[in-house]
């Protein structure tokens, strides 16, 4: 092209563009401006970020709480630094909380009250679990601003004063609720569209703050929530995600099933929760065998005996050895586990801030069950590797279990015992376990029980291998028996211990019983007998001390959050 037609098309393109509106010139074609999003697409978006942010602090707060291995570092300053929460903060912030007030604003002129209601009740949630964590966190100043001014350095506000905004915006919602009808302008992955369902919640989680504040004085309504009667106290009122077993396009199984059942060893379990369920009541719990899935039931395999360093038990000979225990261990209980979780029985994870390289145990791992994950169920007598592309199991196919009917029964329980509810804390507890089994046990149907595992000496289907219903009443019975021989004090802790185990796949509130009430008791300390002081709340990310001018990092994450009352003998 020669010099003449090049300054020609130049000149054409430059018209064209001077033609044009500099601000359409501007415009991401990529990007999806507020006045084009659509309700079902912004709603969708929310469940999603939702469960990103309640699922994002699992290993955090279950390793902490002992309910699963937390294995970073030996010791507690090791395993945490302010990068930790960089997605969270950036997903709550930045994504869900503009998604939020968006579909508020696009549903109520429409008069979707109970899906406005719906989002403003996970706007609550996430602000409460955010101060759970972090303690103070911005929010009158978050979001603030408009399109022209935003509020880029958002202040922070104090967690009592965030909470009980929190609770102001669930209030709103029930009444929103309130005479509202079902909904259907967007998927709806927990409750389909029921605005019975989702005031119901909403009063859960007014009780749930209730008895998490008790120890500031936030427990005075627990006992009218208690007597209207609505909150969630049945198994299919449970506030759960509920994932698929799609493999590929898109990929929406369990993240724990993705872990351990693709082509990865899976994450470590922990040794002290196995032995929890497995051992420590001389019976197995009737929940074990579906929350966890042992590839060997020996504890020595011919394997481990020609390598001895697949296990890695630091103190002794490197294997497992039920008669070598750390001192430490042993002072706070003969009878804590260490480097197995069950020494007769294969449950294989690691202890408590074990930081130590990854031996080659892969094939010895216990890995996550049936329940909550969509795993294999542990039938006792198959005895294969599952990490084989995801093709066992339920494919995935678990829940996130947010909030539950057993849940709202323990902390009932508990509120019986610390003076803010009359109630029998005990028939609490009682329907507290039986729910817990009945949820667990309930993931039979997603598998097929007809399998046949085994033909010699007699035909063995998977449904063969179910617990049976007297290992239920035998576990209820042992449990209510020591339950009546304790005083108030031991009431507690048992509480706090069953509490625990129902937890399964939610770290969040596990970790919050254990701040509140200091329980359960005697948990497996750290593997080195000076691990520096526990976390009592996590540090703020990155990108929010870096990036606003008004943000500053707490000097220590032994601070406690506004309702951790506790002082600091508390046996963390």
């Amino acid at each position: 092209m020669n010099l003449f037609k090049k300054l020609a098309l130049a000149a054409i393109v430059v018209s064209a563009a001077a033609c044009a509106d500099l601000d359409e010139l501007l415009v991401n074609p990529n990007g999806v401006a507020p006045d084009q999003a659509d309700a079902e697409s912004l709603y969708n978006n929310i469940q999603l970020g939702f469960q990103g942010v309640q699922s994002s602090p699992y290993y955090f707060t279950a390793g902490l709480a002992r309910m699963d291995a937390y294995t970073g570092g030996f010791t507690y300053n090791a395993t945490h630094s302010p990068t930790d929460f960089d997605g969270l903060w950036s997903s709550f912030y930045a994504g869900l909380l503009p998604d939020a007030d968006a579909f508020i604003a696009l549903a109520e002129p429409l008069g979707q009250d109970a899906a406005a209601a719906s989002v403003k009740i996970m706007k609550a949630y996430g602000y409460m679990e955010l101060v759970d964590l972090f303690g103070d966190v911005p929010f009158g100043e978050a979001g603030m601003g408009g399109a022209d001014t935003p509020i880029t350095n958002p202040k922070a506000d104090d967690g009592a004063m965030v909470y009980q905004e929190a609770l102001n915006l669930l209030d709103t919602a029930i009444m929103q609720l309130d005479g509202a009808d079902d909904f259907s302008i967007a998927y709806d992955n927990f409750y389909g569209g029921s605005a019975a369902r989702w005031m119901t919640l909403a009063k859960t989680l007014k009780l749930r703050a209730a008895v998490n504040t008790r120890l500031v004085g936030g427990g005075a309504g627990i006992q009218e929530i208690f007597d209207e009667g609505d909150f969630i106290a049945a198994n299919n009122e449970n506030f759960e995600w509920h994932y698929g077993n799609n493999r590929t396009n898109p990929n929406n199984r369990h993240p724990w099933y993705n872990d351990g059942y693709e082509n990865t060893d899976g994450q470590y379990q922990s040794t002290w929760y196995m032995w929890l369920l497995a051992e420590s009541k001389g019976f197995v719990d009737p929940r074990t065998r579906y929350y966890f899935y042992r590839q060997t039931r020996d504890v020595y395999p011919d394997a481990v005996r020609d390598d001895p360093n697949a296990f890695d038990c630091i103190y002794g000979s490197g294997l497992p050895d039920p008669d070598v225990i750390p001192p430490h261990y042993e002072a706070i209980s003969p009878d804590m586990p260490y480097c197995l979780g069950s020494y007769d029985m294969g449950y294989y994870g690691r202890d408590h801030l074990n930081g130590s390289g990854i031996p080659p145990d892969g094939e010895y791992r216990t890995l996550v069950g049936l329940y909550p994950a969509g795993g294999r169920f542990d039938d006792g007598i198959s005895n294969s590797v599952p990490e084989d592309g995801g093709v066992e199991g339920a494919l995935g196919e678990g829940i996130w279990p947010i909030w539950q009917a057993s849940f709202t029964h323990f902390i009932l329980a508990e509120a019986a015992l610390t003076g803010g509810l009359d109630a029998d804390a005990r028939e609490l507890l009682q329907q507290g376990i039986e729910l817990s089994i009945a949820r667990a046990q309930s993931f039979e149907s997603k598998v097929d029980g007809g399998e046949i595992i085994a033909t010699t000496p007699v035909t063995v289907t998977v449904e063969d291998t179910y617990v049976a219903d007297s290992l239920n009443e035998e576990y209820l019975e042992y449990v209510l028996e020591e339950y009546d021989a304790a005083d108030d004090e031991a009431r507690l802790g048992i509480v706090a211990r069953e509490y625990i185990i129902a937890l399964w796949g939610n770290g969040l509130e596990a970790y919050n019983l254990y701040r509140r009430t200091c329980l359960p008791g005697d948990v497996q300390p750290a593997i080195d007998p000076n691990p520096g002081e526990f976390i009592r709340s996590a540090l703020y990310p990155s990108v929010h001390v870096n990036r606003n001018v008004n943000a500053k990092q707490k000097t220590s994450f032994t601070d406690p959050v506004f309702w951790d009352t506790n002082d600091a003998s508390c046996n963390y």
